[in-house]
């Protein structure tokens, strides 16, 4: 079987490129970085064969397109080189075993899409008191396993430390500190009810809102008893001298 998917993969350049097509580089100035993809001559709105997008000449993603669609075999790397994600794509949906790994180049997760099964992971919420909420009771609960945002805690931080500037704030108002934002991840893995906790001032509370509303509903849901629960999750944003300012 493994010399079967080796041949598929090899042969796959050659099968996407049967339709015409033309090469793209394209340089993207915020975030920096560069992509270089095949569009069909006939319809330039759609990718068709191999991807590679690029910063600081290392590689951050590269895989293939088909018709417009991620498709087969894509590889994730972060700014320092290192594997962040690994896995199979049909028609730009995850399918089969992904692996996610860490900033140190460690794997922390291992999740079967296809049968919606989280088959490896490590987190520092196992142990952790969940708010649950089952039907019409609330209760407090470490779970069988905590909510888990898909690609780890190098996506999620990844997302945050993207989106998060330090905001307009009034002359005397703190800006230096942490904001506790919690929110109820669904058994669906959807996220809602977004509040602040323990919070800093009206500006940070509020971009901290904003960006933990603005990151991708990409969860699995918190497990009890067999079974995916609501759960309310606890994230600490930090704002501090590395927090890049607004830009305009």
């Amino acid at each position: 079987m493994g010399k079967i998917l080796v041949i598929l993969f090899m042969a796959l350049p050659a099968m996407l490129t049967g339709k015409e097509t033309k090469k793209v580089v394209r340089q993207n100035f915020y975030p920096p970085y560069k992509e270089t993809y095949y569009i069909l001559k006939s319809d330039t709105a759609i990718k068709h064969g191999s991807y590679k997008a690029e910063a600081a000449e290392r590689i951050l993603a590269e895989g293939y397109y088909n018709m417009g669609y991620m498709d087969s075999l894509w590889t994730h790397y972060n700014i320092q080189g290192r594997i962040q994600a690994r896995g199979c794509y049909v028609k730009s949906k995850r399918d089969g075993i992904w692996e996610f790994f860490d900033s140190k180049g460690e794997l922390e997760q291992k999740i079967d899409f296809t049968n919606n099964l989280v088959l490896q992971y490590k987190t520092t919420f196992a142990n952790h008191i969940f708010k649950v909420f089952t039907g019409k009771d609330t209760l407090l609960s470490k779970l069988e396993r905590p909510p888990l945002y898909i690609g780890g805690s190098s996506w999620f931080s990844g997302y945050v430390e993207q989106e998060l500037r330090l905001p307009l704030h009034k002359p005397q108002e703190k800006v230096n500190g942490v904001v506790y934002v919690g929110f109820v991840i669904d058994s669906l893995g959807i996220t809602s009810n977004h509040r602040v906790l323990k919070g800093l001032g009206r500006a940070c509370n509020n971009e901290a809102l904003r960006v933990l509303k603005a990151i991708p509903d990409d969860w699995m849901p918190g497990v009890y008893e067999g079974k995916f629960v609501s759960a309310e999750y606890v994230v600490i944003i930090i704002f501090d001298e590395n927090t890049r300012t607004m830009e305009f």
